[in-house]
């Protein structure tokens, strides 16, 4: 029998051949999403689905599931790098294995073929389209769940796919805080609207999409992009793919307000330099990938909220701003940063402010939840999303565009997803308390232009440790404390006081 150096050399030559055909299947659905004709769906849809088979395939053949096996029987011998690889690729092994090759080139499928109805549904505001596929996805997943685990809820299996080590017990209490917490604050920010404008279109006007895009590339690359290794294009529902070193995002203009684009931009900014900070040395292990959606969540939200609408930040771009966009001189640096932190409660997701986002989330997650566990109808999801969103935000949709269809997620079969945003924001805020401790003010930072010492104290404590670690686990090592929502309130709490001033 081989060494248990070359079996575990054997490993990572298997993984990485795995990663090269998931990146070939992350180029075609970036393609998609960005400059396919739509008349070439099907034969795109059959493409991702034939080569997710054969990915399949190669994760659950045989040989390789023994070689896995193998590993993970001398898990106490390995050094501490190999054992991470292997602890995380034999729980991931245990959850595909269990699932059919034609149920994986099923579901791949119809994931592709929903996305496209999604684009067209929400584009014509028509419900009664996406519903058929939507409840097809709904059941595929329920399919999945079973095949991986019988013995537990399909929303506890599915939603580890994207936080692992976390259930939806565990989310219920966590979002409890932060509702409790909430509640005040949006009562707060109400009143103050109520009392008068806030007066925050400094940023809204025309702006040309050609000179957005220039400044949105600008911004992107003083954050720390790598254009050597990435590019950023256009998509109507903005996002980030990686094709091995290659870390695409994408954002969507509005030629009437900056706001869209640069928010964005920067929050997928973020997600590509948590990509871009992982250990290249270990690419197409467990050791190079991200820990978790809600840890990568964290880095986008981290540099689109904390950085991107703080006053130092608006402070260390305008002379940019100015040159690229010369009718903002007529702003003052106050009334920009009040536009930037424009809050009230809001129809749609992407766009909701800090203070509310959250809402949104506890939203979906109460909705994918009841899906799952069959107490929701797809054909009721239009009436039940509104009367939550009148519930917690005292607002509603007068379309399904502006509602259930505003989200691609579910048409892609994300369910489970959504929790990340929240655990993201609460990540966030605890990693820059944590920041703050060792690097000094990120504000002082930010205004001199010194993006790259926060960049690099991410890189050192979150980015580089990959999967050594689950979420709440690498928290507690960057921070020195399990996750806690006191700092995510205490930052809002701040955000509040600010709009209450102006």
């Amino acid at each position: 029998m081989p060494s248990l150096d070359d079996r575990y050399a054997q490993l990572v030559t298997a993984l990485r051949a795995q990663a090269d055909l998931t990146d070939v299947i992350q180029l075609l659905e970036w393609d998609q999403e960005t400059v396919m004709p739509a008349g070439a769906i099907d034969r795109r849809a059959r493409q991702i689905g034939a080569l997710a088979a054969l990915l399949h395939e190669g994760q659950t053949a045989p040989r390789f599931l023994a070689l896995v096996d193998q590993l993970s029987a001398d898990l106490p011998r390995l050094a501490p790098e190999q054992a991470v690889d292997v602890r995380e690729t034999k729980w991931r092994v245990d959850r595909q294995r269990r699932l059919a090759p034609g149920l994986v080139r099923e579901r791949s499928t119809l994931h592709a073929q929903a996305r496209a109805v999604w684009v067209h549904a929400r584009r014509h505001n028509d419900f009664a389209t996406l519903a058929p596929w939507l409840k097809q996805v709904v059941e595929i997943e329920r399919r999945v769940a079973a095949a991986i685990d019988s013995s537990r809820s399909a929303y506890d299996v599915l939603l580890e796919e994207y936080e692992p080590g976390t259930t939806a017990a565990a989310l219920e209490q966590l979002f409890g805080v932060l509702r409790q917490g909430l509640a005040p604050l949006v009562g707060r920010l109400n009143a103050r609207l109520a009392a008068g404008p806030l007066h925050t279109d400094a940023l809204r006007g025309e702006f040309s999409i050609e000179a957005q895009r220039r400044f949105n590339r600008a911004v992107a690359e003083r954050l720390g992009f790598d254009f050597n290794k990435g590019r950023l294009d256009e998509a109507e529902h903005p996002f980030t793919t990686c094709v091995g070193d290659d870390v695409r995002i994408t954002t969507r203009y509005a030629s009437n307000d900056m706001r869209y684009a640069l928010y964005s931009t920067v929050h997928e900014t973020g997600h590509a330099l948590y990509e871009q900070g992982l250990d290249s040395e270990a690419w197409g292990t467990p050791r190079a990938s991200a820990c978790s959606f809600g840890i990568h969540e964290s880095q986008s939200r981290l540099w689109e909220n904390r950085v991107a609408r703080s006053q130092a930040f608006w402070q260390q771009i305008l002379p940019l701003a100015y040159d690229l966009f010369p009718s903002l001189r007529k702003q003052s640096l106050h009334g920009i940063v009040a536009a930037a932190n424009e809050a009230r409660p809001s129809l749609i997701r992407t766009e909701a402010d800090e203070i509310t986002y959250n809402l949104h989330i506890v939203l979906r997650f109460e909705l994918e939840r009841a899906l799952l566990d069959g107490s929701l109808e797809v054909a009721a999801l239009p009436q039940v999303w509104r009367e939550k969103m009148r519930e917690y935000l005292g607002i509603e949709p007068s379309t399904d565009r502006d509602g259930v269809l505003q989200d691609v997620h579910w048409a892609g079969g994300s369910i489970g997803y959504f929790p990340s945003y929240a655990l993201g924001n609460l990540y966030a805020a605890q990693l820059v308390e944590a920041a703050e401790a060792e690097i000094g003010s990120i504000d002082a930072l930010v205004a001199a232009g010194e993006f790259g010492v926060l960049l690099n104290w991410l890189r050192t404590h979150v980015h580089r440790w990959g999967q050594t670690f689950r979420p709440a686990d690498l928290v507690r090592h960057a921070t020195g404390r399990p996750p806690t929502p006191a700092p995510l309130l205490d930052y809002l709490e701040a955000r509040l006081a600010f709009l209450e001033s102006i």
